[in-house]
């Protein structure tokens, strides 16, 4: 396991980006594991053991703006076509070729815009609890605790926010609990609590008035609509969701059935947003669909 960074170019000069390798790169072997919008690269530490044992290089990145990476000045520099920019130059110095790709949320969605581009480095896509929708209730949800700075008095409070906040995933375990509590978390110098994320990240992803890149659609609900680049992949999809998430509904999973895409879809009992792909058996979906599409 390699942990590293490299500098990454923005309108604001050069920014470190921080990743996690597990495993020796081949070029053919690369599976690249991209976080939520508020999340960072250990979200991954726990399938990234296994995906190491079967054989794969695993990149997994903290996305400008998150864990050890760092924040932009201007927080409308954050945009999908910087992170899409960041992740490449990552891709590069590890020598990959081609990629699987397993995304969580935003993560995600930035797969699903990355596989429909013309000589995609895509090979196969793991989507996990996110359609090329965001739906409009659930982005409401969201903002309740996410894009608004925390500040919390002690590392016992910002802990019990944090099982608040993040009661859809369905963590049942302590151990996993910690693990997110201690790379979610960061102290102050006053001795407050605070999230490694940069709160402002919430809200300028997907503005379209800081975009170099053809952006997703708003209809008249608020939805968010990828479905214009959901249409243009090419590669086999993979998709786990929570059976209680608020943004992978019934509905959204039968409208990506209609699209003449390679795509298989698995629901996850207890869970809502999202899957936290830390449990065994949340893993061996992940596994066995790559050992069958190999």
């Amino acid at each position: 396991m390699i942990d590293d960074y490299i500098w990454c170019y923005s309108a604001e000069g050069f920014h470190k980006v921080y990743y996690r390798q597990w495993g020796e790169s081949k070029g053919d072997n690369v599976i690249l594991c991209c976080h939520g919008v508020m999340r960072n690269l250990h979200d991954f530490d726990y399938i990234a053991k296994s995906l190491q044992d079967l054989g794969y290089c695993v990149v997994c990145p903290d996305i400008v703006g998150r864990g050890q990476s760092d924040h932009f000045l201007d927080a409308k520099n954050y945009s999908y076509y910087q992170y899409i920019i960041d992740i490449t130059a990552i891709l590069a110095r590890v020598g990959a070729k081609k990629v699987d790709w397993l995304g969580t949320s935003m993560g995600g969605l930035i797969g699903i815009m990355v596989a429909s581009q013309p000589n995609t480095i895509i090979r196969r896509l793991i989507v996990n609890d996110i359609g090329p929708i965001i739906l409009a209730s659930a982005l409401e949800r969201i903002k309740t605790y996410a894009g608004k700075e925390a500040l919390f008095n002690n590392f016992q409070e910002a802990c019990q926010q944090m099982r608040q906040n993040y009661a859809p995933f369905g963590i049942k375990k302590d151990e996993h609990w910690m693990h997110l509590f201690k790379y979610t978390l960061k102290e102050l110098p006053d001795g407050r609590w605070t999230t490694f994320a940069d709160s402002r990240c919430m809200f300028q992803g997907l503005n379209p008035n800081r975009q170099e890149i053809d952006m997703p659609d708003i209809d008249q609900k608020g939805n968010i609509i990828f479905w214009k680049y959901w249409e243009k992949v090419s590669c086999p999809v993979l998709l786990t969701y929570g059976a209680e998430s608020d943004l992978v509904t019934a509905e959204v999973v039968e409208t990506m059935k209609q699209y003449p895409v390679q795509f298989k879809s698995y629901a996850i009992d207890g869970v809502g947003h999202a899957p936290t792909l830390m449990e065994e058996d949340q893993i061996s979906i992940i596994t066995d669909w790559l050992e069958k599409t190999a």
